[in-house]
């Protein structure tokens, strides 16, 4: 009887693990990446950070930025972006109350990721008020 609890135990748990590590390898496979100049445009999702990949060849300065739809009132969107270097510590950090952040980094050359997250006080996801474009350049 001992046996079959834990063996019963063992494929409950796999059930639930499984497709959480699979989930974490298709992610990280499928981030997209941030091309220089302007991204297609995002919805910024309450508790919802997306990241994406950004692949350095040569020393430069990263600059990236973020913009709302001309006419569209950004006030109240809180929006912050953190870049990563290959190992995962933190490199940078940028962030505005007002929906327009700016970051600039001098980087090596390598593997990096961005992460975008906020909130916006009105509007839902369909609003233009919680759509933004990243404008990038290195």
């Amino acid at each position: 009887m001992k046996f079959k609890t834990i063996t019963f135990g063992m494929a409950v748990a796999s059930m639930f693990s499984m497709p959480v590590l699979a989930n974490m390898g298709a992610s990280v496979q499928e981030m997209p990446v941030l091309e220089r100049g302007v991204s297609p445009t995002q919805i910024l999702a309450n508790g919802h950070p997306k990241r994406f990949q950004i692949k350095i060849d040569q020393p430069t300065t990263l600059r990236v930025s973020s913009e709302h739809f001309a006419g569209v009132s950004s006030q109240g969107n809180q929006i912050k972006a953190i870049l990563y270097d290959d190992a995962g510590n933190r490199v940078a950090e940028a962030s505005s109350p007002r929906g327009h952040f700016q970051l600039n980094r001098q980087l090596q050359p390598g593997s990096y990721q961005i992460e975008v997250s906020g909130s916006s006080l009105g509007g839902n996801a369909e609003s233009d008020r919680n759509r933004y474009e990243l404008h990038t350049a290195y």
